[in-house]
């Protein structure tokens, strides 16, 4: 009886170190774990907008993940392990118009990239001033007409040929 208690206590511990728990045999080696595509500096500073997608997959290989739902957006990820510790980790989006290279985005984008995406927001808040300016300019020169035409109706001067100005 002592020896099968010796012997299912053996095969649980044997078990359980097995099982891929952290807690391993000590200074037992572990490997480091490539998964994704390497993406380093070089092939980063290579990309510019206009690349089509052809040229892109020369440059930075065939993406991770090239989604079905999504065929304008190629994600580069890389992730580097030991274990259970992340020793290094790279994640890249590109989003194309068409087939040629729209903007790129993560954490490593190229400086282009941070930078247009900056003067989009830029150009999105000039659009958006512009607008606003364009609909009260609009507004004040059809309430000048209006009112020109109603002078006109009258009879008390006649403004063809004239045009209204808007105050700003």
């Amino acid at each position: 009886m002592g020896y099968l208690k010796w012997m299912m206590t053996g095969c649980l511990l044997c078990a359980v170190a097995g099982c891929g728990s952290n807690f391993g045999f000590p200074g037992v080696y572990r490997i480091n774990v490539e998964q994704g595509n390497v993406v380093n500096e070089e092939m980063v500073e290579k990309l510019r907008p206009g690349l089509n997608k052809r040229q892109v997959r020369y440059i930075m290989g065939t993406p991770l993940i090239e989604d079905s739902f999504h065929a304008d957006r190629w994600d580069y990820r890389y992730l580097l392990r030991n274990g259970t510790e992340t020793l290094a980790e790279t994640r890249l989006t590109l989003w194309f118009d068409g087939d040629e290279l729209a903007r790129a985005e993560g954490p490593d984008a190229p400086d282009w990239a941070v930078s247009d995406a900056a003067d989009t927001e830029d150009a999105d808040v000039t659009e958006a001033m512009d607008a606003d300016v364009t609909e009260t300019t609009e507004a004040d020169s059809t309430e000048t007409t209006e009112i020109d035409a109603t002078d006109t109706a009258a009879g008390e001067a006649d403004l063809t040929g004239t045009t209204a100005t808007a105050p700003l």
